[in-house]
């Protein structure tokens, strides 16, 4: 590699900061770093896959109560939802899932995500009132017996004992 690793991650950094490729370019040529667009495109295409790989190996360390939450997207002109997990303590994104509508959705798919991904379930499962979370919680979560059960929170307020803040600030 011609460039220093110092000039790769600030590259990396500034492309996923927003910049675009050829302002990243420019960015690092003031910093006495002269490459094209196309090489640090290269670079994103390299390390991408280097940290995917890493990262696929890897079991996050994620505490006991996790929220969900789903928004509004446009892809390609057509209106879709973006079911999300995260977990409270970490803010760790544990699970995504790309539905076609929100009232009756199917969220299991993003119940089931993080068992391959934790090892582990919740104990604690914050939402809002959507039934889909609800219908999905009882397929894949919810036991006979109490004390392995994961408790499900489904509330929409935004003050309180119990809210689904975090999450909101997430999708914000």
């Amino acid at each position: 590699m011609k460039s220093s690793p110092d000039s790769i991650t600030i590259a990396l950094q500034m492309y996923y900061s927003g910049q675009s490729l050829r302002n990243t370019a420019k960015s690092l040529k003031v910093l006495g770093v002269r490459v094209t667009y196309s090489t640090i495109y290269g670079w994103l295409k390299k390390y991408v896959k280097k940290m995917a790989d890493y990262l696929d190996g890897m079991i996050p360390n994620v505490g006991d109560l996790w929220r969900a939450d789903e928004i509004y997207l446009k892809i390609k002109g057509k209106q879709k939802y973006l079911f999300a997990m995260m977990d409270d303590e970490t803010r760790f994104l544990i699970a995504q899932d790309v539905l076609d509508r929100k009232e009756g959705a199917n969220a299991r798919h993003l119940l089931q995500q993080p068992s391959r991904i934790t090892h582990r379930k919740p104990h604690v499962f914050v939402t809002d009132g959507l039934g889909s979370y609800h219908t999905a919680y009882q397929k894949e979560w919810w036991e006979m017996n109490r004390q392995k059960r994961t408790l499900h929170v489904r509330h929409i307020h935004l003050q309180h004992d119990m809210n689904n803040n975090k999450m909101e600030r997430l999708n914000g």
